[in-house]
């Protein structure tokens, strides 16, 4: 079948979907980039380094009322969230710094120079992050103190659109003098925006930077971009924590191995997330490793479960997760495989993952965002429980052969949920695209909804002229889906 006929048919079957689920749209990962719903898997203030993130509306016709929220990375609790207004081609940029520079146990701090409208108004000295959500009547047991808002994860959800030639769109508008009034857009409650947000029409996207200025490293990603989230506006005013995934609509679209799934999920909080959860959701990821000794090369995998909080509670876990979440976080359990440039492989047994958090089996990933430390015991290793580039303490380390110094890896989630159960969703269609083949059966994923990229670092000393030779670069994960029927 030729790529035009593919094409009419995946269309065909999204218009039948649409017309099935009414006015719902099906929230899909976006290949693109582009989409209503941003997820930027790690930000971090942690050894050094700072973050920088950038969103932007590729809408040239609608201003975009979008909720920023930044989540701390042990069990998703939220450290600052405020109401963002982006113009027509607007470009917002902001900053995580530590409160303290001077304190490792200070928190994160936000910072920005830029005017786009905000509610609140980001002052000019920024905003520290918040602990309330996870200390005090709050607490679940992880840590209370600040510097557990040093490293997390940001999402942005578009919850609406404005017209930017009338009140109170226009006063999001830069102008001739670049600079918007803001007027009537600020406030614990705004009616008129309420009054007047219109349907959401997607075309965000989004950069994060983690740079260390003194180690001279660098490292950027691309935001994972969820495009028909929802077909209608979902605005709230700030002070609560929604929107958030439990607001998508109950529909899904997922293209994997030349099946398209078309799913209807329960029109529930948790049935509306398993949406989101099932574009996400992977059995296996796949990425490389450097470790080389000449270089001294360091390697950190970003792994971050940005749905976990919704199934995950002190009380118990529900599929596709296995644990409840403790003071060692909620651990699921995974294998990893590793191999060389020259084919030769390896898989650790449960005694290499080291140092583990108290109560943790072995092999496996405790927090929503664990940085996986990747080590192969030379004198240029951490050895302790900090990550060896991002200085992350929410860390799962993995020790490979000493002579392994790089090569790629194959992680796969074996906990009981995410094998055995997986999302179910409550209805679907499976077409296969090559022969137009089609089952009723209500799709099951299996694995994790998770997202993350690879990082790693390069020091070749101090080259001449006194010039610190440091490098960086991150790299987006590779993943296996694992989806039923097979029509």
């Amino acid at each position: 079948m030729n790529s035009f006929k593919k094409k009419v048919l995946v269309s065909a079957v999204l218009a039948g979907m649409g017309a099935a689920a009414g006015a719902a749209h099906a929230v899909y990962l976006d290949p693109n980039g582009q989409g209503q719903a941003l997820i930027y898997p790690y930000y971090s203030v942690q050894g050094g380094n700072n973050t920088y993130v950038s969103v932007v509306n590729t809408d040239s016709a609608n201003v975009k009322v979008v909720k920023v929220r930044f989540r701390e990375g042990r069990n998703s609790r939220e450290v600052l969230d405020f109401n963002l207004y982006l113009s027509p081609n607007d470009v917002w940029t902001g900053a995580v710094i530590p409160a303290d520079s001077a304190s490792a146990t200070s928190g994160g701090r936000l910072i920005t120079a830029d005017v786009s409208c905000t509610n609140p108004a980001i002052p000019s000295t920024g905003v520290d992050f918040r602990n309330y959500l996870y200390s005090g009547a709050n607490d679940d047991g992880a840590g209370q103190g600040l510097d557990r808002s040093r490293e997390g994860y940001v999402e942005m959800i578009e919850m609406g659109t404005l017209n930017p030639a009338v009140a109170p769109g226009n006063a999001a508008v830069h102008g001739a003098t670049g600079a918007p009034t803001c007027t009537g857009l600020t406030g614990q409650t705004v009616p008129a925006v309420a009054a007047a947000i219109l349907a959401p029409t997607g075309g965000l996207n989004g950069t994060g930077t983690l740079i260390n200025v003194n180690n001279g490293q660098d490292a950027g990603y691309n935001a994972n971009a969820l495009s028909n989230l929802t077909a209608a506006a979902i605005y709230f005013d700030i002070g609560n924590d929604t929107p958030n995934f439990g607001n998508a609509d109950p529909v899904s679209v997922v293209v994997s191995n030349n099946r398209t799934y078309l799913s209807n999920w329960p029109a529930t909080a948790i049935g509306r997330t398993s949406a989101v959860s099932s574009a996400i959701a992977h059995l296996n990821v796949y990425n490389e490793y450097v470790l080389d000794t000449g270089t001294k090369s360091n390697t950190d995998w970003v792994m971050t479960f940005p749905t976990k909080s919704a199934y995950v509670t002190t009380a118990g876990a529900t599929t596709p997760f296995t644990n409840k979440f403790t003071a060692s976080g909620a651990c699921e359990q995974m294998s990893f495989t590793f191999f060389n440039r020259e084919e030769r492989s390896v898989t650790p047994a449960g005694a290499d993952f080291s140092p583990l958090p108290p109560g943790a089996a072995p092999s496996s990933l405790c927090w929503e965002s664990t940085v996986v430390s990747i080590r192969n015991g030379t004198t240029h290793m951490p050895t302790g429980s900090t990550s060896g580039v991002l200085s992350s303490v929410n860390t799962t380390a993995i020790t490979v052969t000493s002579g392994f110094q790089n090569g790629w890896a194959n992680m796969q989630f074996t906990g009981t949920n995410a094998t055995t159960t997986g999302l179910t969703a409550a209805s679907g269609t499976t077409t296969n695209i090559l022969t137009a083949a089609t089952s009723a059966a209500a799709p099951v994923f299996l694995g994790l909804p998770v997202v993350g990229f690879m990082v790693r670092s390069f020091n070749n000393g101090t080259l001449a002229g006194n010039i610190q030779a440091n490098y960086g670069s991150a790299f987006e994960h590779k993943y296996r889906q694992s989806i039923t029927p097979l029509p």
